[in-house]
This record gives C-alpha cells, sequence and structure tokens, in this order.
C-alpha cells in the first residue's frame, strides 16, 4: 500500500467537516476500565458494533493524544457501556476535562478484569484490544468482544448536532 496523501485538496475547512460530522446522529458509548486502582473513561459516538461476526469484534476511534487511551490500552479488559437516555445528565462528566470528578456520583460496577460495566446500559461489552491502526490524527481500534448483557427495556441515547436526544419507540419503525 502507498503512502496517503494526507494534504489533499480539501474544499472546506475543519469547522465545517465536524458540523457535517455532527449531522450523523449516532449512539454513544462509556469505554472504561479500572487501571493503576483509578476508573478511567473515554466517551465515544465513533464505536461501531458489527465490524465482524467470527471473530466478534466492535470498534471505535480515539484522538492519537488522549491523555486517557494511555491508560485505557494498558487495561486487561475494557467495558464498553452503550448509554441509554437515562445516561444523558452524566455523559459530559463522564467526557469531562476533570479526571477526578469523571465516576463522582456514578453507579458503575468493576469485573475481576478491570473492566467497568455502567449501571442501566442497554448493552455492556467486555472486550479485549484486538488490534490498534493508525487513522489520521485518530487510532482505530478494534475490539474482541468476550462477554455481554443486554437489557432490552431502556431507551437509547443518541448524539446529534451536539446534543443528546431518546431514540423515541413510540415512533412508527419502517422495515429494513
Amino acid at each position: 500500500m502507498k503512502d496517503k496523501d494526507m494534504t489533499g485538496d480539501h474544499h472546506f475547512d475543519q469547522a465545517q467537516l465536524r458540523e457535517a460530522f455532527g449531522l450523523f446522529p449516532s449512539g454513544v458509548a462509556a469505554i472504561a476500565a479500572q487501571h493503576d486502582h483509578a476508573p478511567h473513561v473515554i466517551v465515544a459516538s465513533s464505536f461501531s458494533v458489527g465490524v465482524s461476526l467470527q471473530p466478534p469484534l466492535a470498534a471505535f476511534f480515539v484522538q492519537k493524544h488522549s491523555s486517557t487511551w494511555r491508560f485505557l490500552q494498558h487495561a486487561e479488559r475494557l467495558g464498553v457501556s452503550i448509554l441509554s437516555y437515562e445516561h444523558a445528565q452524566i455523559c459530559r462528566q463522564l467526557a469531562g476535562q476533570d479526571k477526578n470528578q469523571r465516576f463522582e456520583g456514578v453507579d458503575y460496577h468493576i469485573t475481576a478484569t478491570g473492566a467497568i460495566q455502567l449501571a442501566k446500559a442497554p448493552i455492556w461489552f467486555e472486550c479485549s484490544i484486538y488490534d490498534v491502526h493508525p487513522a489520521g490524527d485518530h487510532l482505530s481500534v478494534q475490539l474482541l468482544i468476550q462477554k455481554l448483557n443486554i437489557q432490552k427495556d431502556t431507551t437509547p441515547l443518541v448524539y446529534h448536532q451536539s446534543r443528546f436526544f431518546p431514540l423515541d419507540a413510540t415512533t412508527t419503525a419502517l422495515s429494513a
């Protein structure tokens, strides 16, 4: 594979690109683990399921210079909690700059392997890191799913245009 030209002839600036990305609604995941006896978390709207069924893989993207990733990348297992609308109030806290306050008042469980599971998450995965690849100013992190838990009676959290919304289950769905 040849080296990629990262300069390109783009006809937009980063603000426009960020705005375009913000128009894409996505779920929200808290990727968390205990490392050196402290909880660490990254909140990601870039989490993706269905990367592979065999082996069972999911993925997310993290900034190369993330100060939290430097801890999480060494964890034995990562807990991935897909957030429900009930988590909307704590979501910004979990993503906040003050790492000492991120888990303040947050109900969570630490597994024997150090993965952190947020209470009332509709879906929870316990994962190990399968592979990591550079992706521009981010890293593409592939996760091997070791365990999962599903809570069907919750309302998923959707991130759209820098705001949180519930996924309204009362709206008539179209067949896929």
